[in-house]
């Protein structure tokens, strides 16, 4: 009898370690865990609504990071750049607020007040790619992607959200002596720097009234 209960007690145990050690999963998920596929679209679609809007509250004023360039380029870089890859160009979150002076096929030509002057600002409205607005943002760290591709992915895929999502309404609304608040990437080669006329890719856009 003892030992009919023992050996009960025995298969008992051993159902439950089979129960505990089988769980379901969707296939999809499956899929991509044996194919290790990244998911660029999800990912980045996740870091856009959850993370990109308080970077963008934070970043620089324009006039601010350039004073701070003239006034010392090392430190400025260090403070308000970012960049993944080694090399001379830095990129930055930077907010400005200027007039509407021309609208080109391909970019919008910006005056923003500057020391006293008037500074030119490229914003473009047609191309947007590279990498800019990513690296930009200071969000990723290379270390975290199993490949260049996947980082490349994300890139895309933010290129196309300010394309899709963010310039189609306001290129059917902006119009020459516009007021306009903007909030984007521009890229600076650190050994040559030209603070004239810099091209600022746009992710947060306000018409003023």
């Amino acid at each position: 009898m003892k030992k009919a209960i023992k050996y009960s007690l025995l298969l008992l145990a051993i159902a439950l370690v089979g129960y505990k050690s089988i769980y379901i999963k969707k296939l999809s998920e499956v899929k991509k865990a044996a194919t290790g596929k990244f998911d660029a679209d999800s990912y980045t679609k996740k870091l856009w609504e959850e993370r990109f809007p308080s970077k963008l509250d934070s970043a620089i004023a324009l006039t601010d990071l350039i004073s701070a360039i003239e006034a010392n380029p090392t430190d400025a870089f260090s403070k308000h750049s970012h960049a993944m890859a080694i090399g001379n160009y830095r990129y930055s979150l930077v907010k400005i607020v200027g007039a509407v002076a021309k609208i080109n096929e391909d970019d919008i030509i910006l005056h923003v007040n500057h020391a006293g002057s008037l500074m030119i600002v490229k914003l473009a409205t047609e191309f947007i790619y590279g990498n800019a607005i990513r690296d930009a943002s200071g969000l990723l760290d290379i270390k975290d992607f199993a490949s260049t591709s996947d980082l490349n992915n994300i890139s895309e895929e933010l290129n196309k959200t300010v394309r899709t999502t963010i310039l189609p309404s306001f290129k059917k609304q902006v119009k020459p002596g516009d007021k306009i608040e903007v909030t984007g990437a521009i890229e600076i080669n650190k050994e040559h720097i030209r603070l004239n006329e810099l091209e600022l890719l746009p992710v947060r856009i306000k018409i003023l009234p």
